[in-house]
């Protein structure tokens, strides 16, 4: 992360919105662009950086955990599908300090989401035997398709 990541903040929304703060000035916090939609509830419980800061996980009251990609620090991307699970609101999130795991705790409990590539794939490819295109489309649409599994 670097020194001006230290002055960026993020916070979740009653009306289901992720929006980026500017707060180097504390005293004129400013918001920095367009605000990213949760994943379908109605209210953002939770949000953290990942170490690096270039992703940003939120909660939401319906149970469920969106990934954003915040690389140009202005606006968010929604990275994939959102992580399903919980019946509950989820309340906290926190990565480790590698960033490749996600912890989500909601009121039906805590549940920790790896977030390697490799290990994705490795699921994928054991369990279903990869991914058709258009399915890839579905569930990846931010890359190109690309065939999961030798």
């Amino acid at each position: 992360m670097t020194a001006a990541d230290r002055f960026l903040w993020a916070v979740g929304n009653s009306d289901g919105t992720v929006s980026l703060w500017d707060v180097t000035d504390p005293a004129y916090p400013r918001t920095l662009g367009p605000a990213g939609t949760s994943a379908g509830g109605t209210s953002v419980e939770a949000v953290a950086f990942s170490p690096d800061g270039y992703t940003l996980a939120s909660g939401d009251d319906a149970g469920k955990v969106r990934l954003w990609e915040v690389a140009d620090r202005v606006r968010l991307r929604p990275l994939g599908q959102p992580l399903t699970g919980s019946a509950a609101a989820v309340g906290s999130l926190a990565f480790s300090p590698d960033g490749h795991t996600l912890a989500s705790g909601s009121g039906d409990g805590a549940r920790l989401w790896n977030l390697r590539i490799q290990y994705a794939t490795d699921r994928i490819c054991s369990t279903a035997g990869g991914l058709t295109a258009r399915q890839w489309n579905e569930y990846i649409p931010q890359l190109r398709y690309q065939p999961s599994c030798p």
